[in-house]
């Protein structure tokens, strides 16, 4: 995920003017389905992070008076979501097979700290997230054997796989993990120098034991037979109720009736 606007210039001014001791963190937590994909970030500002991080909404959203209100607090969120939206969409960050055409960015969410309100200068923990959804035109199948993802250099990200996408290896990530359980696959790393991470993986079919296929056809031919055989209330009450009505039915004297 690229910031751009507004984001760009936050985190380039944080990272120039703050010393190294300044904390500012970046994750990222995608979790993948066949036919849909969720993007979550987080980002943390702490220390002197925090009070340029507040100080730059005050000046852009509000009257610049040191005090961050909840009608500044949402100008920034709308504006920051819109932009987010707008980055993605103009470049694209997840592929399929190397291809994005695919793939639909539906909308992206915003849940901006509430430490943000109040005064600029309150070294508060800063904790932010944003949500991007997308969809997947055309589900993930067997035909399908990479997925791709742009983000940060140097940033943590978790990979969540479904159980029908079997993972095989990883490429583009630094201090990688991947660990299988009953849900599926999780991925642990960061995003290399080149920000950019392929996943490859097969599709497993579903695999039906030939002993059960075997059991359901034995029921289901069971079960017509029965139907086919087994005479109705009423033919029970009235035997030969039914060949004598068909009987009727056929009859030329019915017909012209």
């Amino acid at each position: 995920m690229r910031y751009v606007g507004l984001l760009t210039f936050i985190v380039l001014f944080l990272l120039f003017s703050c010393n190294a001791s300044a904390a500012y963190d970046w994750d990222n937590n995608i979790t993948v389905k066949t036919g849909s994909m969720l993007w979550e970030y987080t980002e943390t500002y702490s220390d002197n992070r925090s009070v340029i991080f507040k100080a730059f909404i005050d000046m852009e959203f509000g009257d610049d008076d040191g005090f961050i209100s909840a009608w500044e607090l949402l100008k920034h969120d709308v504006m920051t979501t819109r932009s987010f939206f707008s980055s993605i969409e103009n470049n694209m960050d997840v592929k399929i097979n190397n291809s994005s055409k695919n793939v639909d960015l539906l909308r992206v969410e915003s849940n901006m700290s509430r430490e943000l309100i109040g005064p600029v200068r309150d070294k508060k923990d800063i904790v932010n997230s944003y949500h991007a959804f997308y969809d997947f035109k055309k589900p993930i199948s067997a035909a399908d054997s990479t997925i791709w993802f742009m983000g940060e250099p140097g940033t943590d990200v978790t990979i969540n796989l479904p159980p029908e996408m079997l993972f095989i290896s990883l490429s583009g990530a630094d201090e990688e993990t991947a660990r299988k359980g009953p849900h599926g696959t999780r991925i642990r790393g960061k995003f290399g120098p080149e920000g950019e991470i392929t996943v490859m993986f097969s599709i497993e079919e579903p695999h039906i034991p030939e002993n059960e296929k075997e059991e359901n056809v034995t029921q289901t031919s069971s079960a017509t037979s029965s139907e086919i055989n087994t005479p109705s209330l009423l033919e029970k009450i009235f035997p030969g109720l039914t060949d004598s009505l068909l009987e009727k039915l056929s009859s030329d004297k019915f017909k012209a009736s």
